[in-house]
């Protein structure tokens, strides 16, 4: 049988600005579909190249790594990675509630534009 030359997709863990585990998707397409950002974005931020995309903080999950539903809500941006022994840069979170804010600003003018045109 053929191999496929396309990669397995990697779950992507997603943490908001209070850098807590908000959500785990099987897939960086998911991701982008959940968080309405950009793949390449996302894909920064997994490889440590970008700290945030938008609001979030993304992390690919690493294979030593086994996380369970308690974790939900309760694990942290600082506790992954010294679990998975990276060091990386964290946006403060004061900083990072205004980059949600006008990313909510943004979105709320893309849905009155849309709606203007259609009427």
């Amino acid at each position: 049988m053929r191999r496929s030359k396309f990669r397995r997709p990697c779950k992507v863990l997603i943490f908001n600005g209070a850098r807590v585990l908000v959500a785990i998707v099987r897939s960086l397409h998911c991701a982008a579909e959940l968080t309405h950002e950009n793949k390449s974005a996302i894909h920064n931020c997994c490889t440590g190249k970008s700290v945030r995309s938008g609001a979030y903080y993304y992390r690919q999950l690493h294979p030593d790594i086994l996380l369970e539903m308690d974790d939900l809500d309760n694990l942290t941006l600082k506790e992954y990675d010294d679990l998975c022994g990276i060091k990386r840069k964290y946006i403060s979170t004061r900083k990072m509630a205004h980059i949600r804010q006008r990313a909510r600003d943004r979105q709320r003018e893309k849905i009155v534009t849309s709606h203007k045109e259609m009427n």
